[in-house]
């Protein structure tokens, strides 16, 4: 009989007599099933994820179609005219400005209808993406950074999938468009060079505007008694920190002070995913 079984068929009359390496089997049997079925669920919900990340993006993609189709009528009956064009697509939504913003809207009524149908599918979407996001061992880290937001996390791991699965940041950086590639960024490039750098342009855009997010929740103008703005700043986390410090390192070496931000934007985006591979890996 196996120390399982022994366990498992003493009564309470027997707990003291029972050998203790029963206990102690029965015990690493129990952690390594909780183990498996946690990782289980875990997979599970990220593959949810996966899957409703991309049915966001298809329904944002059908609805951009939908909006260009839309302009492209306003612009028709304008003979070509694009800011007349831009004038009759916000006439048809607010009443006034255009002459013709009826007869554009009744032309475009089908095009809009469709639209406001996808629009309420994405919200839907995007809030099944939230809450799930929310499920993840993380969270409880990601809720912690200032401007870092369950939306962000979900598009990250839509995009990236297990961060389990990454060796290390390094290749997190490239699968999101932030590798260094032969002395230089990674980037769009063509022919055989292009599957040596694995840019997809909308990975990237997904770190660049969590980034933009960040800094705009981080980093305060400092302002004078009279309200103007001083040209100092401040940080309110070490992220905002982090992005002032490297801006100041990076300023001589650049031309202006735009070059100087991207740098410092990157390298601060660069330490927060660093950072989200770090806290995935503690909370497995």
């Amino acid at each position: 009989m196996d120390a399982e079984t022994i366990y498992q068929g003493a009564g309470p009359q027997d707990c003291e007599t029972q050998p203790a390496y029963a206990s102690a089997t029965f015990h690493a049997d129990q952690v390594a099933h909780c183990r498996a079925d946690s990782h289980h669920r875990i997979s599970l919900l990220i593959g949810s994820i996966i899957e409703l990340h991309r049915q966001r993006v298809d329904l944002h993609k059908a609805e951009k179609s939908l909006t260009l189709q839309i302009k492209a009528k306003c612009r028709r009956l304008c003979d070509g005219d694009k800011k007349e064009a831009g004038t009759l697509y916000a006439s048809m939504f607010n009443g006034k400005g255009h002459e013709m913003a009826e007869t554009c809207l009744m032309a475009a009524a089908p095009f809009i209808q469709a639209r406001s149908l996808l629009n309420e599918q994405r919200a839907a979407c995007e809030k099944e993406l939230t809450k799930a996001a929310k499920e993840l061992p993380v969270w409880p880290w990601v809720e912690s950074v200032r401007g870092f937001g369950a939306g962000s996390l979900a598009a990250i791991i839509g995009e990236s999938g297990d961060l389990s699965q990454y060796a290390n940041p390094a290749k997190l950086w490239k699968r999101m468009g932030l590798a260094v590639i032969n002395g230089g960024r990674q980037r769009k490039v063509s022919g055989a060079d292009a599957i040596e750098h694995g840019y997809a342009p909308h990975r990237r855009s997904i770190v660049w505007n969590l980034g933009d997010t960040m800094l705009k929740g981080t980093v305060r103008k400092v302002k004078d008694e009279d309200g103007e703005d001083t040209g100092g700043r401040t940080a309110l986390n070490e992220y905002g920190q982090m992005y002032l410090e490297r801006k100041a390192y990076e300023r001589p070496r650049v031309e202006s002070d735009a070059h100087a931000h991207n740098r410092a934007k990157r390298y601060m985006e660069k330490r927060l995913l660093r950072d989200l591979w770090t806290a995935w890996r503690a909370a497995e």
